[in-house]
């Protein structure tokens, strides 16, 4: 679905509790995907409860937005500070050896 075009006339699917998808192409034709645990466990069945439909459950609240937690510092500051952490270890303080 990431890769494809959803929505009206697009590529759909369906997942039933036994994890099977079923893909429906926009010109109808149908692709049928089993999970891979069956390949390693055919004899585990894994059937989950029947699902509600989808947009039954509870409303959205009107204020709610991404909720994404927000960065502290950019991505360059984050990444410089790892890399000063990261030499920090490569080279501790190194003592003076009485000699």
């Amino acid at each position: 679905m990431k890769t494809f075009w959803g929505g009206p006339g697009g590529w759909t699917d369906s997942q039933s509790p036994d994890g099977t998808v079923i893909w429906t192409a926009p010109d109808g034709r149908t692709y049928t995907t089993k999970p891979g645990s069956r390949l390693f466990f055919p004899s585990c069945d894994l059937t989950t409860a029947n699902l509600p439909p989808p947009g039954t459950g509870p409303p959205a609240h009107p204020a709610r937005t991404a909720m994404m937690p927000r960065r502290r510092r950019t991505r360059a500051a984050d990444e410089a500070t790892r890399i000063k952490a990261e030499r920090a270890q490569n080279n501790p303080v190194r003592q003076s050896s009485p000699r």
